[in-house]
């Protein structure tokens, strides 16, 4: 999972939420991704999510998961697909046969959503998880030796198909609401809570 930061992340929502009120957002999306994961799997000892900020690094192992840095010396736009692909190493290193890589910024995600997600996909398939506007990539389930160039950023979807596509892979893609609704604009923001989400208030604990 990777994380850009829990104070720096979001800045689109600027002209609704102040600095504080985004930190508060992003934290509690990365705790609500969190506790997903832990309930789809039992436990977050698997789970890697890697970020340059220390404070999300700190919230994530604090909760069990694995915490890494972004790699030094990356070239500017590729700082995403560079973390993912420095997460995906170690989670080969480790033995991983397959991949679930999550955005941390849908506040809906929850194991119902991720369990049907694993539930529905045969071993070894490969998944693309789109985004709310059917054009950029909120995640992916793959193979872990699957030699994919991770391609994030608009229209990466797109992009990843047809990646995949060149590699001799079939691919699904998942449409479910609770991973593909996140949140970037104030726009997102206001129909979130029009749903019933609420940006908290008050300290953002790792604990809670």
């Amino acid at each position: 999972m990777p994380v850009r930061g829990l104070a720096t992340g979001k800045t689109r929502l600027a002209p609704v939420l102040d600095a504080d009120d985004r930190r508060q957002l992003c934290t509690h999306m990365l705790l609500n991704t969190l506790a997903a994961i832990e309930g789809t799997f039992g436990g977050l000892g698997r789970c890697i999510v890697v970020s340059a900020d220390p404070a999300a690094r700190a919230t994530a192992a604090a909760r069990g998961a694995h915490a890494l840095g972004d790699p030094p010396g990356t070239a500017a736009g590729r700082t995403l697909d560079a973390a993912l692909e420095t997460a995906r190493e170690v989670a080969r290193a480790a033995g991983a046969r397959q991949l679930l890589l999550i955005s941390a910024d849908m506040p809906d995600i929850d194991a119902h959503a991720l369990r049907a997600l694993l539930q529905e996909t045969p071993d070894g398939s490969t998944v693309l998880l789109a985004d709310k506007s059917g054009s950029g990539t909120n995640g992916m389930l793959l193979p872990a030796t699957l030699p994919l160039q991770f391609a994030f950023g608009p229209g990466s979807l797109d992009r990843h198909a047809r990646a995949l596509a060149a590699l001799g892979v079939d691919v699904a893609r998942c449409s479910d609401r609770r991973l593909a609704f996140d949140i970037d604009t104030p726009a997102d923001l206001d129909a979130w809570q029009r749903a019933g989400g609420r940006v908290p208030r008050g300290p953002a604990r790792a604990d809670s």
